[in-house]
């Protein structure tokens, strides 16, 4: 029996939330976002809108969209009442902001037709939350995401092992999972705007232009993905950013935000049994120009204030303009299984550090995570609202 995941996708997933919360919005352009678009609804791309554009040049293609700044804290009870639903249909879900993979090998049985089975879970998803979602199903997760993408929105795609290469080959190379905007200029200046062009490259080449990025892509273009579906899976990197409610050249506050970002990533480290080995840090001025670096620790670490030290340490380094910030954005990669669950006999101060992180995350995990404010993060108090999440952002970043 093939392999078999289930990519699902939340269509215009912030704008969607936003058309839900307020009827009258139904059937308008809807824009959420700070300083660009983060979300835009169906009747905005209509007039060439998308993720990523300034909010300056969609009011200009779009002058009657309605922009919103958006609330995290709602869209993220959308997103786990969405995930309850897909793992009553899969025990191996892997989530991400918006969109999710379900491995569905071990369910032939219980879905003999997975189209009639997909097409229930839209279904119960639409009925609970009232979003629609978009399915695509292959043999491994390239092949699935893509068929997604082909059937949005609101749609359904099956590709059977037989049909992958024939469905790959016509897609833009820009639009294979993990080729960026710069990669694909470098493939178009090799005359290489298709994925089925791809094909053509052999895979010492690729490496040779990309690194591991190239063979990464020379699997990809053949539908090939060894990814494990499962809720244990390490990611690649966990990141939190958001922009200033105000540009700031305030010291005292930037730090506090950068604080508040780093526990949150330290927290969601620990929950993976997870550390961290390098730290990026980027910031962009008011004028919209931006610096980022980046640090490898000796060791992995999951421990906030290690991660802190070394993000203030690059913050130093990148923060040499007299312009105000408006965005701050920390991101660690390098991760790896933590090694902190094994006690010595005599505690060190890293292992004491470590229990008292622990402490903090139970208590944070039953009464809401801004029951305690610590280190830095306390620059904000006042200067920003908190409910049971912590602090309201202005434009929150979940996991990717």
């Amino acid at each position: 029996m093939e392999r078999r995941i289930l990519h699902l996708d939340i269509d215009a997933f912030f704008a969607s939330v936003e058309q839900l919360r307020n009827p009258r919005l139904a059937g308008k352009p809807v824009i959420v976002g700070s300083g660009c678009i983060a979300s835009c609804s169906y009747e905005a791309r209509k007039f060439g809108l998308y993720a990523g554009q300034s909010l300056s040049e969609a009011r200009r293609l779009c002058p009657k969209a309605v922009i919103l700044e958006g609330n995290y804290f709602v869209y993220r009870c959308f997103t786990n009442r969405v995930w309850e639903i897909c793992r009553t249909f899969s025990p191996s879900v892997d989530t991400y902001l918006d969109d999710a993979y379900l491995d569905l090998k071990g369910t032939e049985n219980l879905y003999p037709d997975i189209l009639k089975s997909a097409a229930q879970l839209k279904d119960h998803i639409r009925r609970e939350t009232g979003l629609s979602v978009t399915v695509g199903i292959g043999q491994s997760r390239i092949v699935a995401r893509m068929a997604s993408k082909s059937a949005k929105p609101d749609g359904m795609r099956l590709v059977e092992p037989a049909e992958v290469l024939p469905f790959l080959a016509n897609f833009e190379v820009d639009k294979l999972p993990g080729v960026g905007h710069k990669t694909a200029e470098v493939l178009k200046r090799l005359n290489i705007h298709a994925v089925g062009e791809l094909r053509n490259l052999p895979r010492h080449g690729l490496e040779a232009l990309f690194g591991k990025l190239g063979l990464a892509i020379y699997d990809r273009c053949r539908g090939l993905d060894t990814m494990i579906t499962s809720k244990k899976e390490i990611p690649h990197s966990i990141s939190r950013e958001t922009t200033f409610h105000k540009e700031t050249t305030n010291r005292a506050e930037i730090e506090g935000m950068l604080c508040y970002l780093t526990e949150r990533i330290g927290y969601t480290l620990r929950q993976l049994g997870c550390a961290a080995k390098t730290i990026h840090l980027k910031i962009r001025y008011g004028d919209f120009e931006g610096e980022k670096a980046s640090e490898s620790l000796l060791e992995a670490t999951d421990i906030d204030n290690e991660i802190h030290r070394a993000a203030v340490g690059i913050l130093n380094r990148i923060y040499t303009r007299r312009v105000a910030l408006r965005h701050i954005g920390i991101t660690v990669s390098h991760i790896l299984p933590s090694e902190k669950g094994r006690r010595s006999l005599f505690e060190t101060g890293e292992e004491r550090a470590h229990r008292l992180l622990h402490a903090i995350d139970k208590i944070r995990g039953r009464f809401g995570f801004s029951a305690i404010t610590v280190g830095k993060a306390i620059n904000l108090l006042g200067n920003l609202k908190q409910d049971s999440y912590g602090y309201v952002l202005r434009t929150p970043s979940l996991t990717k």
